[in-house]
């Protein structure tokens, strides 16, 4: 996304979606695979995601179009965000875990993967929801694998305030619309509404890439910063 929106941003999410459902509509397209998040089912309260929601009912509202929502989990490439906090400040972060916390995470490859599965067998009809996993941890997990994988095994898990999380991304050069929308999707990872109807509607099967495997691409990244 871009990080210089200043206008309302789920608002700006939402239009693109409207945009795409006047094409598909023009275009006659009878099927759908749409790119959404964890957290569409919430129509405020869930930063940049809630613009997704505003695109799957626009999506939702097309007659005669078979739409499939694949919703992915917080992705692990996210974490790339903490190179420079946990080199330079040796801790690692946002605002939400915790020693119980658990929650879970997706590579783009398993992504990728689902988008061509429903893309080549189009067996969905009507509007559906596929949620993407590849793996379920804890946020001290987190930490323990990637301090493992540079070399930092004490490397802790901090779990920031929002008032926390919005000054430090505001610091980075976020604009304050970003930075708050952001915080308010940590928040909302952190009290569990962003994933209540993942783990209410769980999937079958997971993603091949877990923890393990992304830490070795975070250790590689780390190395060349």
């Amino acid at each position: 996304p871009r990080m210089d929106i200043t206008a309302n941003w789920k608002q700006t999410i939402g239009q693109v979606g409207k945009n795409y459902a006047e094409t598909i509509k023009a275009t006659n397209i009878k099927y759908v695979v749409n790119l959404s998040s964890v957290g569409a089912h919430l129509a405020d309260g869930c930063g940049p995601v809630s613009g997704l929601h505003i695109v799957e009912k626009a999506l939702n509202s097309l007659t005669g179009v078979n739409v499939k929502h694949l919703r992915p989990m917080f992705f692990y490439a996210n974490l790339l965000a903490n190179v420079g906090m946990v080199k330079h400040m040796n801790i690692i972060g946002n605002n939400f875990g915790g020693t119980d916390f658990k929650f879970a995470v997706v590579d783009t490859n398993d992504i990728a993967e689902a988008a061509f599965e429903e893309l080549n067998n189009l067996k969905f009809s009507g509007s559906s929801v596929r949620y993407v996993a590849s793996d379920e941890v804890s946020t001290d997990e987190i930490a323990k694998e990637i301090g493992n994988a540079i070399g930092k095994p004490e490397l802790p898990w901090v779990t920031f305030s929002d008032e926390q999380a919005f000054g430090g991304m505001v610091q980075a050069g976020l604009t304050e619309e970003i930075a708050k929308n952001y915080a308010e999707m940590g928040h909302a990872i952190s009290n569990g509404t962003m994933y209540a109807d993942y783990w209410a509607n769980h999937p079958s099967t997971l993603g091949k890439t877990k923890l393990k495997d992304f830490a070795k691409v975070f250790a590689v990244v780390y190395s060349q910063n």
